[in-house]
């Protein structure tokens, strides 16, 4: 039986540089909420989702494109799905997409919400691309709502903004690796992505991901008989890794070992 109690947040958002880890993460966490008995869906935002490796995992997903999602929308304010098929046919509404990409985003958002609060029980764990949509995805609803100021497209912006700054629906986490470099620019994105919901409690989390010091202490290693270039990482690492959450590297080839190997340490992402 799902216990929602177990997950305190319905919405979950991996986001952060490129090459960090997120999607790994995201999908062990998605696992271990699983594995709980959490009713828990992973959704790849904006992306060419891993199908192969989901399937392999036998991982439960929604999988909701942003073109389908825009219908939907439409479909929904004109009461009718066929009308709104024909509408994102035309040349105007593609070149709409592509000219104002946060208008896809702000709408795939609306569509995740409406179904976390059609369904009181479900948590979405978000797997956002890169730094770049996570933040397009926030700003986005506030810019549209300043531009059109009034109608249904800014009551729906309100109601996702209630939903968002509500008590622990919303948790973010801004993933790095233990680099002074992707540590600096993980805490920019931190800072952004707060400053651009200030009024919620879900500050964004920073996760150090892959680190070696954790992964050598985990398993004993003497430091000493390391090669160089591993004794220079481990101490440059030692500097970030104790003041934040941090995951150790995972000595795995395949993805699904990868994947279900972290979801042993997503407690602490809870």
């Amino acid at each position: 039986m799902s216990d929602i109690n177990l997950a305190p947040h319905r919405l979950y958002i991996f986001t952060g540089k490129g090459g960090v880890g997120k999607t790994s993460l995201a999908m062990a966490f998605t696992k271990f909420l699983e594995k709980k008995g959490i009713n828990v869906k992973y959704n790849c935002f904006n992306q060419n989702p891993e199908i192969a490796l989901q399937r392999q995992l036998k991982l439960p997903s929604i999988e909701i494109k942003m073109e389908s999602s825009a219908e939907v929308y439409i479909g929904r304010k004109l009461n009718s799905t066929t009308i709104a098929s024909w509408i994102m046919k035309t040349h105007f509404f593609k070149s709409l997409f592509q000219m104002i990409p946060g208008l896809g985003h702000m709408i795939l958002l609306g569509h995740l919400i409406d179904e976390l609060e059609t369904d009181p029980t479900l948590v979405i764990v978000l797997d956002s691309p890169a730094s770049g949509h996570a933040l397009t995805m926030f700003e986005s609803s506030s810019n549209f709502k300043t531009i059109f100021k009034s109608g249904l497209i800014v009551k729906d912006i309100d109601r996702m903004h209630r939903f968002l700054k509500g008590a622990k629906n919303l948790k973010t986490h801004v993933i790095t690796l233990a680099t002074e470099l992707s540590l600096s620019e993980a805490n920019d994105l931190k800072q952004e992505l707060d400053n651009n919901l200030p009024d919620t409690e879900a500050h964004s989390d920073l996760i150090v991901n892959d680190s070696y010091k954790k992964y050598f202490d985990f398993y004993q290693i003497d430091e000493n008989k390391l090669p160089n270039f591993l004794k220079q990482k481990i101490e440059l690492e030692k500097k970030i890794i104790n003041d934040y959450l941090t995951l150790p590297h995972i000595d795995k080839d395949d993805g699904a070992q990868i994947v279900m190997e972290l979801s042993k340490y997503m407690e602490e992402l809870v």
